[in-house]
C-alpha cells in the first residue's frame, strides 16, 4: 500500500486514474488548482494551491509522487511558451527535487511521445540517448517535456527512482473529457459533421486508449523499489489514413456514415515507438485498439451531447485563465 500525492489528478487522465486508485487500498490525495472542475466519481481529498508553493514539510506524508500536471498539449505551449516551460520544466522538476529531499522514494512524471519531433520511421526506444534520436523537437510542449524529463531522471539514486511514462497519443472516454486528441477528434467530427478531416494521410503517432494509460500508472505505482527510467507507453503505431480509416469503419457498424478527406499539411510531429520496455518491465499489457477506443467513446455520449462546451478543449480553458 503507497500513501501517494497526485499533482494534477483532476484532469483527463488522472480523473480516472482517481477513481480506479479508490478501488484499491492505497491512500491518495490530489493536488490541483481544479482549472476543469470536479469529475470525480467519488471526491478525494483535495488540497487545492499551485505546486510551486507546496513545502517539504507537506511531502513527509507520502511515499509516492505523480507529477501529471502541466499543459498538456502543443496548442497550448504554442499560446503561452513562457508558461508552458514555468508549468511543464520547472515545476515537474521542483516537485521532483522537493520530493528527494523529503525522502519519498518513487516520483512519476507524465511525459510525452511528443519529445521524439519529427522523426524517420524508425521505431524509437527508450534506450537511446535524447542526443541520438533521428531529429530533435524544437517546438515548446517537446522541449518542455524533454528538458523536464532528463532533470527528473538525473535526479536519481539509490534512494530516489523517478519513472518516466512517455505516452503516445491518448484517445477514449473520461469524466473529464477532452476532444482535442485526434482520434477523439476525428470521431467526434464523424458525428456531428459527418466527416472525418485528415491534415497528412502519412503522419505517424504511437496511439494508446486512456484506460490503458490508467493502468500503466498503476503498474508503475505498484512496481519494485528498483525500477526507474523511462518509458513508451502505446498500444501501437498508426499513421493519420489508418486512424481515419480505423474510426470509419467502427462507425458504420453503429450506423453513422462519415467521409474522410485527405488533406497535406505539414506537422511538426511524426513519430514511431516501441513498447517493448514497458511490457518486459513493467508489465504494461494494453487492452484496447482503436476500434475499442471508438466505441467507448459512443457508448458515453448521450443523443443530445454538447460538443461544443469550451471545457473540452484544453486551449479554451487556457485562454480564460490567462
Amino acid at each position: 500500500m503507497s500513501n501517494i500525492l497526485i499533482a494534477g489528478g483532476s484532469g483527463y487522465i488522472g480523473t480516472l486514474l482517481v477513481d480506479k486508485l479508490s478501488e484499491t487500498s492505497h491512500n491518495f490525495t490530489v493536488l490541483d488548482l481544479m482549472w476543469f472542475g470536479n469529475n470525480f466519481k467519488k471526491s478525494p481529498k483535495i488540497i487545492k494551491k499551485d505546486i510551486l508553493t507546496i513545502t517539504e514539510e507537506e511531502l513527509y506524508a507520502y511515499d509516492t509522487v505523480i507529477f501529471m500536471a502541466g499543459l498538456s498539449n502543443d496548442p497550448m505551449a504554442n499560446f503561452s511558451p513562457s508558461m508552458n516551460f514555468v508549468q511543464n520544466t520547472s515545476t515537474p522538476l521542483y516537485l521532483a527535487y522537493l520530493s528527494r529531499k523529503s525522502n519519498i522514494k518513487k516520483f512519476i512524471y507524465a511525459c510525452s511521445c511528443s519529445i521524439y519531433g519529427f522523426t524517420n520511421d524508425k521505431e524509437i526506444s527508450e534506450e537511446m540517448q535524447l542526443t541520438e534520436y533521428p531529429s530533435i523537437t524544437t517546438h515548446p510542449y517537446g522541449i518542455s517535456k524533454k528538458t523536464g524529463e532528463i532533470g527528473i531522471l538525473g535526479l536519481e539514486d539509490d534512494n530516489f527512482k523517478p519513472i518516466s511514462l512517455r505516452k503516445g497519443t491518448i484517445g477514449g472516454w473520461s469524466p473529464r473529457m477532452r476532444f482535442d486528441l485526434v482520434v477523439n477528434a476525428m470521431t467526434k467530427s464523424a458525428i456531428t459533421t459527418g466527416k472525418i478531416n485528415v491534415s497528412n494521410p502519412n503522419i505517424w503517432r504511437p496511439i494508446v486508449d486512456v484506460r490503458d494509460v490508467v493502468d500503466a500508472y498503476i503498474l508503475a505505482i505498484e512496481s519494485k523499489e528498483s525500477v526507474s527510467g523511462a518509458f513508451n507507453i502505446l498500444e501501437n503505431n498508426y499513421n493519420l489514413k489508418e486512424i481515419a480509416i480505423e474510426i470509419n469503419k467502427t462507425l458504420k457498424t453503429y450506423g453513422i456514415k462519415s467521409e474522410i478527406i485527405y488533406n497535406n499539411i505539414e506537422d511538426v510531429r511524426n513519430y514511431k515507438a516501441s513498447n517493448k520496455k514497458a511490457k518486459q518491465i513493467l508489465g504494461f499489457n494494453p487492452k484496447f485498439k482503436i476500434k475499442d477506443t471508438v466505441e467507448n467513446l459512443l457508448h458515453n455520449i448521450s443523443k443530445d451531447f454538447d460538443f461544443e462546451n469550451s471545457n473540452y478543449y484544453n486551449i479554451e480553458v487556457f485562454k480564460k485563465i490567462l
